[in-house]
């Protein structure tokens, strides 16, 4: 077992502009490696999430080629807050890539468009992937015929999409009106919904993103995905667009889950794409568990996001799900 370096940066994708039409979409990144060095040195400060036994700006560890786990983090979070994963991953040898989605992560001003165009998610991934192993720290040290896809919640809907599953919003705004399905927003932000007639009147940005929402946003280079409590957004893909998909799929879920109920969404992909694999990790695990523990312990069983039920130990439960995803990883 290697040890966890980490490092965090920025790009841009020239071809997308930001949501406020003033530059270029920015996409910033954090990325845990193996290393072989041992001591931490510096550990950054002022994350909400516990970044854990990480060794800050540690060089990569040498060889050959690295395989690759891109990470897409859930509404409004940060990949830190899946970093009990990346550690893990890392530490067996995975260069784990993880991007904060514009508009929609916790290290920047929220906006409607952010939270709307889920589509665009995918897209940073593979911008990511095709920037980073272009240039910079990791510049050819990436093995890109052993790249992997791993979300969270909204995440799910980023991988899948990765993997070929193509959106309608007609489809998305039927389900919405089914009986018994709370057609409101994430809780993150549960009016999102009301600000799309004001975005189609001001803003080109969104105007152009919701054009392409049902674009084929696939990545040929993906080739294995797993979706850690997918979310209702999964429900805006076409049913054949699910069940045609060639890529190997996992599915982990937590019986528990309120904000992503495993009937409305994880249990579907499965009746589309019936040689999936889905594993339940406990009939009291809840949605938030999947995340990583806060930085201020303070916070654990204070707030919504870090209470677990009284027979859930978070941290056995991130353990079992890393052994999960790395028995599922191309």
């Amino acid at each position: 077992m290697a040890n966890c370096g980490y490092r965090v940066g920025r790009i841009v994708d020239d071809t997308r502009p930001n949501w406020d039409e003033t530059a270029r979409r920015p996409i910033a990144w954090s990325a845990w490696y193996p290393t072989s060095v041992t001591d931490r040195g510096n550990v950054p400060t002022g994350h909400f999430f516990d970044l854990g036994n990480i060794i800050f700006r540690a060089p990569l560890v040498n060889g050959k080629l690295l395989p690759v786990v891109l990470l897409s983090h859930g509404t409004g979070g940060t990949a830190e807050s899946l970093g009990w994963l990346a550690r893990a991953l890392a530490c067996a040898g995975y260069v784990v890539i993880g991007a904060n989605h514009h508009g929609n992560t916790g290290l920047e001003p929220r906006t409607a468009a952010g939270f709307l165009c889920w589509w665009e998610r995918a897209t940073d991934l593979s911008t990511l992937l095709t920037s980073l192993n272009s240039s910079g720290f990791f510049s050819g040290q990436l093995d890109l015929n052993r790249v992997s896809a791993v979300g969270f919640s909204l995440g799910g809907h980023t991988v899948l999409a990765l993997a070929g599953a193509q959106s309608s919003m007609d489809l998305f705004e039927a389900w919405l009106n089914t009986p018994g399905i709370a057609a409101q927003g994430p809780a993150e932000f549960p009016n999102v919904a009301d600000h799309i007639p004001r975005l189609f009147e001001t803003s080109e940005a969104f105007r152009q993103s919701w054009a392409r929402h049902q674009n084929d946003f696939s990545d040929h280079r993906v080739k294995s995905i797993v979706a850690i409590a997918p979310a209702p957004p999964i429900r805006s893909f076409t049913a054949r667009s699910v069940a045609e998909l060639n890529t190997p799929l996992t599915i982990l879920t937590g019986s528990a889950d309120q904000e992503a109920p495993s009937e409305h969404c994880a249990h579907w992909i499965m009746a589309q794409k019936h040689n999936c694999k889905q594993h339940d990790l406990g009939r009291h695990v809840g949605h938030y568990t999947f995340l990583e523990f806060p930085s201020d312990q303070s916070l654990v069983g204070q707030i919504s996001i870090f209470t677990d039920h009284e027979t859930v130990d978070r941290a056995k439960v991130h353990k079992k799900a890393a052994k999960l995803v790395l028995a599922s990883l191309n």
